[in-house]
């Protein structure tokens, strides 16, 4: 390298083989995903919800990274906290207008986001975050500044893990992306009859018992896994099939505790089981992107 010649700046992204990988700005722009997500100038005449696409972590700081416009770059930054968006936009008066309209545009629920949202303007691009985890403030601020969104990113945050289907269940416990503890179970639950008469009616207690069988026991296990981190836990996630989940929740006070801090994003596990384990790490931290011609 030459004696005036500056070091060039890389990120590390993560590849879908799980491996790591360093990337210059340049370099970046020509990744296929990276690339899917630049939107034509045609596709920004109608902005739809089916733009976003879901983020790792090491692929979301390589995006800001390369969409930083740098210090002589126009820009702003708004930090929306969950349950404060419309109420804060509008305190912005004209400015909060403006970006209320073009985020509702984008989508109409996504200002419902159950962990806020972040946006970041280069020119007459923007691009919107619904992060893993909730942000603490809303704020607007000139320039571009990924900065609380980063922290969040990189903070080791203690989370709980409740995966459940009928007939499996995985219960986990991670530190960041790194799983510190796990228990996992299976247990036969009949399937649904489609027979009438008494029949039906028999098979249909026989499969309820099974079911509250299956929710008392991975109660208990969520009891062992969880005692040892009482009041460590920053967030708890659940995830699995939506019916089982609630019924599980109705006959298990011991998750009461956990309420204020479970968040409402359901995970997608087909399987929960140990394998499936070792890739929760990662969703837990996948934020969901968007973005936009302004």
């Amino acid at each position: 390298m030459a004696k005036d010649e500056k070091p060039v700046a890389t990120y590390s992204l993560k590849q879908d083989s799980g491996d790591t990988e360093s990337y210059t700005r340049r370099q970046i722009a020509f990744i296929p995903w990276y690339k899917a997500l630049i939107m034509t100038q045609s596709d920004a005449q109608t902005i739809k919800p089916e733009s976003g696409k879901t983020l790792g972590k090491a692929n979301l700081e390589g995006l800001l990274a390369a969409r930083d416009p740098g210090p002589e770059g126009s820009a702003s930054t708004l930090y929306l906290k969950p349950g404060e968006g419309l109420g804060f936009l509008e305190s912005l008066g004209s400015p909060g207008r403006d970006w209320r309209e073009r985020l509702t545009r984008l989508n109409d629920s996504i200002l419902d986001s159950g962990t806020g949202l972040a946006a970041l303007r280069s020119g007459d691009r923007c691009l919107v975050v619904a992060p893993p985890f909730p942000l603490a403030e809303s704020r607007l601020v000139s320039g571009w500044d990924p900065s609380a969104l980063l922290l969040q990113l990189m903070a080791e945050h203690t989370l709980g893990v409740v995966l459940l289907r009928l007939g499996r269940s995985s219960v986990a416990i991670y530190r960041g992306e790194r799983l510190l503890s796990s228990k996992t179970d299976a247990r036969y639950v009949k399937g649904k009859h489609h027979a009438g008469g008494t029949s039906q009616l028999r098979f249909q207690r026989i499969r309820e018992g099974q079911m509250r069988k299956m929710y008392d026991k991975t109660c208990e296990t969520v009891h062992r896994q969880f005692a040892p981190y009482a009041g460590k836990f920053d967030y708890i996630f659940l995830g699995g099939e939506r019916f089982t989940l609630n019924g599980f929740l109705k006959v298990c006070p011991y998750m009461e505790q956990f309420r204020s801090i479970t968040l409402g994003r359901r995970l997608n596990i087909r399987d929960p089981k140990r394998d499936t384990l070792d890739e929760v790490g990662g969703m837990l931290h996948e934020s969901r992107v968007y973005q936009f011609q302004w």
